[in-house]
């Protein structure tokens, strides 16, 4: 009988996350952002690209940048460099030479109380002086209809920030293993709603400048390790107008390329991502006993009903089974989606064990209040008023 009982809590279980995951992707596809048409009469546009040893992306993001048409075409393309000592700036001076459009300027020291990116950013839209400012990480590889497919929906639509997720490349084995699990967990716990803050993504974000200085810009958010979401948040505050979409066909990005930036990455983002430590270390604490059951609850099941065959003992294996191949069946789809091998589907336990360890660690991280990023160790606190 606990074998029938555990089966059929298992397979429901199982079926109820897929309807919520499907339920998540429905809304993905409706929140999907397509090119469009677009005019010469719209908004001048700003491209600010913070960066700090960006070696390995910043070529292909600059040549990205500098193939857009429509009015994206003649924007500016500001690159604030943040004391990269890779080579970055190099690769930034030979694009300067054959594009007058793009410029090349030092972040300067960071301020007491500033966090990298934030202070990047902010320089750069200091120097900018067009309508809309447009901050792409270095990670982003765009389109060519991707700025402009943007200003004309936000013109369009009165958005006065829309923040856009970009397809995800995974190269790598950690990569391939880990980033889906990790979106599947946030799937599970966290609703795709286009006009949340909870989800917006720092590596491609559109701002009306009248609207970005109207609050305080990123020296509002200056210490801030997720600064999208708080600017985000500031800005829904003054009654302004957020949207958040996908854009998988207009941008692409990598991330991460190996395990030990994957882990510094996910462990910054990792609490503010699910929103508290409890709402973390809860995550955690699921997803390792899910994957785990995942494995180990078909063999139980038919442990139990080869040693005491019983209709209940063999109704419940097969309802085991039956969840554990509709867990492997949704890997399977994601591996797909995410253009990868497909026999990374088979990686699911690994994964989610992963990711478990990987949020553990993100809490540890919130609770000493130092984080790693980039080769600085940032001090935790909330931001006060920033400095310009």
């Amino acid at each position: 009988m606990l074998a029938l009982i555990c089966g059929a809590i298992w397979a429901s279980l199982v079926i109820y996350l897929l309807c919520r995951a499907l339920r998540q992707f429905r809304n993905y596809q409706r929140a999907t952002l397509l090119a469009t048409s677009t005019t010469n009469d719209l908004p001048s546009v700003s491209t600010i690209v913070p960066v700090r040893n960006e070696i390995a992306n910043i070529g292909l993001c600059l040549k990205g940048l500098t193939e857009q048409t429509g009015p994206a075409s003649g924007s500016h393309i500001i690159v604030v460099d943040d004391g990269s000592q890779d080579g970055t700036r190099a690769v930034v001076g030979q694009y300067i030479k054959i594009n007058p459009r793009i410029s090349l300027h030092d972040a300067g020291p960071l301020p007491a109380g500033w966090t990298g990116k934030p202070h990047a950013c902010w320089r750069g839209a200091l120097l900018a002086d067009s309508d809309w400012l447009c901050f792409i990480d270095a990670d982003v590889r765009a389109a060519p209809e991707l700025i402009g497919t943007a200003v004309t929906t936000a013109a369009e639509q009165g958005i006065d920030m829309l923040s856009l997720h970009p397809r995800q490349d995974l190269g790598s084995f950690w990569e391939r293993v880990v980033i889906p699990a990790g979106l599947l967990v946030l799937a599970c716990a966290k609703r795709f709603e286009p006009t949340s803050q909870d989800i917006v993504n720092g590596q491609f974000l559109l701002i009306r400048r009248e609207a970005y200085f109207a609050v305080g810009g990123h020296s509002q958010v200056c210490a801030e390790i997720c600064e999208d979401k708080a600017l985000a948040t500031r800005l829904r505050s003054q009654g302004l107008r957020l949207q958040v979409l996908a854009a998988p066909q207009l941008a692409a990005t990598r991330m991460y390329r190996d395990l030990h930036s994957l882990w510094e990455g996910f462990a910054k983002n990792s609490a503010e991502a699910l929103g508290s430590v409890p709402a973390t270390l809860t995550a955690a604490l699921t997803t390792f006993v899910f994957a785990w059951t995942a494995l180990l609850l078909p063999v139980a099941t038919l442990s139990v009903a080869f040693a005491a065959p019983s209709l209940a003992a063999v109704t419940g294996a097969i309802l085991a089974m039956i969840g554990t191949v509709i867990v492997a069946g949704v890997h399977f789809g994601t591996a797909r989606h995410f253009r990868i091998p497909v026999v990374f589907g088979l990686t699911f336990t690994l994964g989610y064990t992963a990711v478990a360890c990987l949020a553990c660690h993100g809490v540890i991280t919130q609770l000493t209040g130092r984080v790693t990023w980039k080769g600085r160790t940032y001090q935790l606190t909330k931001t006060s008023p920033g400095r310009a």
